[in-house]
């Protein structure tokens, strides 16, 4: 038996959430997520959640790494009438959500790393996959990966220099949280960071650049045209990662952060 079941009647009663879809296993939440935004008229802010994915998904091939213990789903919003251009401004209004969801639990660093992933201490706490759904209507499905409980001793080598989970950040050795109430603080705060864009909150992007983990640093980024080397001067406006590079200034909206330092 799980020894921190959720309590969805809870997730129901304390959020923005219209309804919950509960799975011991899927392989991918936002696959589920997907494909009921394809499948049905509603327009709900839906919850996908599993204990367990079997293929979790990350940006680009990547996949994400998740242990019992760990939070894994996906949230599908109400319709947007948000130009497709303002998708990088979600995505790290959503990352910037999650740092405030963490920092809630939690007394560490926590930061953003353009696009949408979360860092606790140097370290992956959490990874973001934002997908969008058809038209008509601009409707997107966020995919969450939070390490809450799964401490990453458990993790695959190759992981554990560079991920960390809530509970190894505690005070002392073998504390868990009440899983609920971390994903109960997630959906706020994500609802919160939702009315803020839709509001053009003037405010948004100085809180992006002050969770900002890359700026300042030497970045190498890879992008379906190739690859970009630069020093990173920040997050404009509008969402874009700013690269000081040898041929001049760059704006990037896509593509995979490789290396940093």
């Amino acid at each position: 038996m799980n020894p921190d079941p959720l309590e969805l009647s809870r997730i129901s009663h304390e959020t923005w959430v219209d309804r919950v879809h509960y799975f011991e296993s899927t392989d991918s939440t936002n696959n589920r997520a997907l494909e009921h935004a394809e499948a049905s008229r509603d327009s709900l802010v839906e919850l996908f959640v599993a204990e367990k994915q079997t293929v979790g998904r990350g940006r680009g091939s990547n996949t994400w790494w998740s242990g019992p213990g760990a939070l894994t789903w996906s949230l599908l919003s109400r319709p947007l009438d948000v130009p497709i251009a303002h998708l990088p401004q979600v995505s790290l209004s959503i990352g910037a959500a999650i740092c405030d969801a963490v920092d809630h639990f939690v007394a560490g660093d926590v930061t953003l790393k353009w696009p949408n992933d979360v860092y606790l201490n140097g370290r992956k706490v959490a990874g973001i996959l934002i997908e969008r759904v058809g038209d008509p209507g601009l409707r997107v499905v966020i995919g969450v990966g939070l390490n809450v409980n799964n401490s990453v001793g458990a993790a695959p080598t190759e992981l554990q220099d560079t991920a960390i989970a809530m509970t190894d950040v505690v005070g002392h050795a073998g504390q868990v949280f009440d899983r609920s109430a971390v994903l109960i603080e997630c959906l706020r705060q994500i609802e919160q960071y939702f009315d803020r864009f839709l509001a053009q909150d003037s405010t948004l992007a100085a809180t992006w650049r002050a969770r900002s983990l890359l700026t300042g640093r030497q970045v190498r980024l890879a992008t379906g045209k190739g690859e970009t080397v630069g020093y990173c001067e920040g997050l404009a406006d509008d969402g874009a990662l700013v690269l000081q590079t040898d041929t001049g200034q760059q704006k990037c909206y896509g593509g995979v952060v490789t290396e940093f330092d």
